[in-house]
């Protein structure tokens, strides 16, 4: 007779919520690079077109691009000042 497995009570779980936190904090430059070009791209079509759904869709592209943004200066900002000596403009004592 074949055993059906069991459950892992150890396992990890699925967290969506964690899940998007994670990929937030760990954009790249080049997502966001096509991010800004995909926000640019549907700009530039709604605004030709002048369709609604195409307007809705830029601006949620545009929105979450803002925030990606946002999260990739601030992660490289704290990156920055986290390191401590070496660098191009250290001090000469």
């Amino acid at each position: 007779m074949a055993e059906t497995p069991t459950a892992n009570p150890g396992a990890a779980k699925v967290h969506p919520f964690r899940d998007i936190r994670d990929r937030l904090l760990n954009v790249t430059p080049k997502a966001v690079f096509v991010l800004v070009a995909a926000s640019m791209g549907l700009g530039l079509v709604g605004a030709q077109v002048q369709t609604f759904w195409v307007l809705v869709l830029f601006a949620i592209f545009w929105g979450i691009t803002v925030v990606a943004m946002l999260v990739l200066a601030a992660r490289m900002i704290t990156e920055h000042e986290s390191t401590t000596g070496g660098g191009r403009h250290r001090a000469v004592h």
